[in-house]
């Protein structure tokens, strides 16, 4: 690819909330998403050539289309409440990972390590503020 030789339009945007192309899928507001290998979002699970990819901002539900014919508006930035399974204060400061769309857990506990975040505050034993 060859340098610039003239201005091209810049089609920046701030990337804290983005629209990606869904998976034939349904995703819940509040769900934890990431991009399945082909590159669609989907639900999170504790699969390998999965990456997180924020959280979703809305109900969207493409699972009678095909892949890419909808998108949804995700978080890629911020602190979200997330569930989890026997949390404790020891949890914050540690990195956590998904185990499924709507739950993290430390690392010791996944199998594929899907990193979401680091936990930032501790709520109870079911509930950690995670920063994705």
């Amino acid at each position: 690819m060859a340098n610039l030789t003239a201005s091209k339009a810049d089609e920046r945007q701030e990337g804290v909330l983005i629209d990606v192309a869904l998976a034939a899928v349904k995703l819940f507001k509040g769900s934890n998403v990431s991009f399945n290998a082909a590159g669609y979002a989907k639900g999170s699970s504790d699969t390998t050539g999965e990456a997180f990819a924020g959280v979703s901002l809305e109900t969207v539900d493409n699972s009678a289309g095909a892949a890419g014919d909808k998108y949804v508006r995700i978080w890629r930035e911020g602190v979200s409440s997330m569930g989890c399974v026997s949390a404790t204060q020891a949890w914050v400061g540690q990195d956590v990972y998904a185990v499924d769309d709507n739950l993290v857990a430390l690392a010791a506990t996944t199998t594929n390590d899907v990193k979401v975040g680091k936990c930032v505050g501790f709520v109870s034993a079911t509930e950690v503020r995670v920063k994705i």
